[in-house]
């Protein structure tokens, strides 16, 4: 699968850098190719510790009011979404909100921030959410958010009325037997555009 490819890539080649002021850049949404965005303002960071469980713990401490968005009270509406993908020991945590914001966390070290200020990136993570939607009522209401085990892929959505949760083996995936594999599609959409923005 390619997209396990390229995440693969990003932790053997120890991509460990911070993404911590993007350029608010637009770009045109992309078809069939993608439009590459300047990234010359873009910096990269190093920290000298692992903050994997601190920006993962923040993400799930959103709220629709923290994000400036209204939602009614008569429906559950997804809002966030944060998927962990384990790979080799390691996890690596999407996360992307109705506001089109979305970052990409590892546990190895490392993480892009602020993606959603690049049009490409705000697209894809409100695809993401957007589809989100129509997996609710395969999830199970939760207050607990552990990362997943090995092999396995964990969604989390973010809603009005709690957090709700749905997982899935990666082996599924891998021979597109999946109920999950669309909304799978969609993260890797995000991870795409958000790697794009790097430029790597």
């Amino acid at each position: 699968m390619k997209m396990i490819y390229i995440i693969g890539v990003i932790i053997a080649g120890g991509f460990a850098f911070y993404l911590a002021s993007c350029t608010n850049k637009s770009s045109e949404k992309h078809k069939q190719t993608t439009t590459k965005q300047d990234t010359s303002r873009l910096k990269a960071y190093h920290t000298k510790e692992n903050t994997f469980e601190d920006l993962r713990n923040l993400a799930f401490t959103a709220t629709p009011e923290k994000l400036g968005i209204s939602l009614p009270n008569y429906k559950t509406i997804v809002f966030g979404v944060i998927m962990d993908w384990e790979m080799d020991g390691a996890t690596v945590t999407t996360v992307s909100y109705q506001t089109g914001d979305a970052s990409l966390y590892m546990s190895t070290g490392g993480a892009i921030i602020g993606g959603g200020q690049y049009q490409n990136v705000s697209n894809a993570a409100k695809e993401f959410v957007l589809k989100a939607q129509s997996f609710l009522e395969k999830t199970t209401q939760t207050t607990s958010t552990p990362t997943p085990p090995k092999n396995l892929v964990k969604f989390y959505l973010l809603t009005n009325k709690g957090i709700f949760v749905g997982q899935e083996e990666m082996k599924n995936f891998e021979n597109n037997s999946s109920i999950w594999l669309t909304l799978f599609e969609q993260a890797n959409n995000v991870i795409t555009e958000l790697r794009l923005t790097t430029g790597n």
